[in-house]
């Protein structure tokens, strides 16, 4: 494990069977109390995205980390990685790595959006003893999404556009992180309330993060991944899933419908539903206020011995 730090946030990589993971955490993680917090970003994003999301208090106080997904810049996998590489597996031997190396005494709580929610409760069907509870903002437990987002799985697996699927999804890739009002109005296509995502300070400071790592992407293995995570199916493990589980949605989510919303939170065991009105599919970002308050009212329900 290497490190970089910079005002006070660390840049941890981890490595494992060819791939490099990147990890953000407070540089004194070591000295906080309670349950760490992991969370997870979504597809296309990375792991700079959630600490400018956090309220000073709890990014001062808590005991947090920010884990990239495989494959997302500055992370990066082996020559060679493809679709056929995006496993549950695969998830959860790179987050176990991240747990033993960074925090291997603490138990964790995992917040992950969308496809990091997957990955959130993949880990928790992986490491039941480790993960306390997990949070999971528009995620789902199979990768067939809907709208914009599924047109893009398609056009990487070549099903829509045939082989110039992949070169449109490069070329907007790199116009789209070279230019900050077109990012911004890229990613709000999907939330519903495009005004409160778009004026919402923390939501660009973290896409002004996000820019600087996408221009290190290696574009051949995030289509791999949006290609591979079509094929990723927990449905049938999602019962045994005892810890408690939050499972936020936006009525209107563009990419995960929400009667898969309704029907995760009915299969767990330990499941709760929480469906915001005139949101989409960035609900932290749309709703921030009401997401910070609800994500710790649960948490303080379900751990209030080790509040942040």
């Amino acid at each position: 494990m290497s490190n970089h730090s910079q005002n006070g946030i660390v840049r941890s990589s981890i490595r494992s069977r060819g791939h490099t993971l990147f990890v953000d955490h407070p540089d004194s993680l070591a000295e906080r109390t309670g349950p760490v917090w992991m969370f997870i970003h979504g597809v296309a994003l990375s792991s700079a995205f959630w600490e400018p999301l956090m309220p000073s208090g709890f990014r001062n106080r808590a005991a947090w980390l920010s884990v990239s997904l495989p494959v997302h810049a500055p992370s990066f996998g082996p020559d060679g990685f493809g679709r056929e590489d995006v496993t549950v597996d695969l998830f959860n031997r790179l987050n176990e790595e991240v747990l033993k190396q960074i925090v291997p005494d603490k138990k964790v709580i995992v917040v992950g959006h969308s496809t990091g929610g997957f990955a959130g409760l993949c880990l928790a069907l992986a490491l039941p003893n480790r993960v306390l509870g997990v949070v999971t903002v528009g995620g789902f437990a199979d990768g067939h999404w809907t709208g914009l987002e599924g047109d893009m799985q398609k056009m990487a697996r070549k099903e829509k556009l045939g082989a110039f699927g992949p070169a449109v999804l490069r070329a907007s890739s790199w116009i789209t992180t070279r230019w900050p009002w077109l990012h911004a109005r890229a990613a709000s296509m999907f939330s519903h309330d495009k005004r409160a995502f778009l004026a919402d300070r923390p939501t660009a400071n973290a896409l002004q993060a996000v820019r600087t790592d996408a221009r290190l992407q290696n574009k051949a293995q995030l289509l791999a991944f949006f290609a591979g995570i079509r094929d990723v199916d927990i449905w049938d493990q999602i019962e045994r899933i005892h810890q408690p589980v939050l499972v936020l949605g936006g009525q209107h989510d563009p990419v995960i419908p929400r009667a898969q919303t309704t029907r995760l939170a009915a299969t767990l065991q330990n499941g709760r539903l929480l469906l915001y009105a005139d949101v989409g599919h960035m609900v932290m970002n749309e709703r921030p206020n009401d997401f910070w308050r609800d994500l710790l009212a649960w948490h303080n329900e379900y751990f209030a011995e080790a509040k942040p």
